[in-house]
């Protein structure tokens, strides 16, 4: 009987992995030391880049993890439309009305408007 080697795990495993236990420590470092939750000027916010950054990394990683939708099967090919079918016009907009002239009727019958004569 032949032993088989185990597999050496994947990158993806290693990186997630990796990203969880600086997590960990960012998160013990937050919490150990009161220092480190105030903020610097050459650093920036201490606990985004403790704990921020790699759960957000993380969780990155995680969602590129998920499998991929598939397209349509193959047997749902591109629908054809039938021989002979009527493709149905696209109907134009509706012309615009000039406001200005019901305004301008509108005023002359409540005579409001001066003579043109």
């Amino acid at each position: 009987m032949s032993k088989s080697e185990p597999l050496p795990p994947s990158p993806h495993a290693l990186l997630g992995a990796a990203l969880l236990g600086l997590l960990a420590i960012g998160a013990v470092v937050l919490l150990s030391f009161p220092g480190a939750r105030a903020g610097s000027s050459v650093v920036g916010w201490p606990p985004l880049w403790l704990v921020g950054a790699p759960a957000v990394a993380w969780a990155t990683l995680q969602l590129l993890a998920l499998p991929r939708r598939r397209g349509p099967a193959s047997s749902a090919g591109p629908r054809r439309r039938r021989p002979g079918a009527r493709v149905q016009a696209m109907r134009r907009p509706a012309q615009r009305r000039r406001a200005g002239l019901a305004a301008r009727a509108a005023m002359a019958a409540a005579g409001l408007l001066p003579d043109p004569r």
